[in-house]
């Protein structure tokens, strides 16, 4: 690798007024990109990326750090930009709700997981008034990822 990597900007970018929440499991980034991009048309968006994605927005009882510092963050973007549209992403398989330390779960992994974005869109609407939060489960089955409108 070269010692300076320069990438070419052929048009200055402005905030995009777009945020998306999604996890950080390497096995989907790209294909979120790809869905961002072609799917949704959406070029330039600022993304908060961790472990579970919007789950973190909905730990304030078990873990209220995790909450606190995920809302400031969402609080520091919307405050940046005019923001009016927020795309959560929620993945099959996502071993951040696989991991035990979240206790015993009485239902399938898929209905948590669209519960808990569930639950944060409507927080979202709450907290940043005219703001509709887009909600997606992505899949990986036989070589495909689909991204389904929840």
């Amino acid at each position: 690798m070269p010692a300076t990597y320069r990438a070419l900007a052929d048009t200055f970018v402005t905030e995009s007024g777009i945020v998306v929440v999604h996890c950080s499991d390497p096995r989907y980034q790209p294909y979120c990109q790809e869905f961002l991009q072609k799917g949704l048309g959406v070029k330039h968006y600022s993304l908060i990326a961790v472990p579970g994605g919007a789950h973190f927005l909905t730990l304030s009882e078990y873990l209220p750090k995790f909450s606190w510092a995920g809302w400031r963050w969402t609080k520091f973007l919307f405050e940046l930009q005019k923001v009016t549209r927020v795309i959560l992403i929620a993945h099959d398989d996502c071993r951040w709700y696989q991991d035990l330390r979240f206790g015993f779960r009485p239902r399938p992994m898929r209905e948590h997981q669209i519960e808990d974005l569930q639950a944060v869109a409507r927080e979202i609407r709450t907290r940043f008034a005219g703001v509709r939060p887009e909600l997606y489960y992505a899949k990986m089955d036989a070589g495909q990822v689909t991204f389904e409108a929840l």
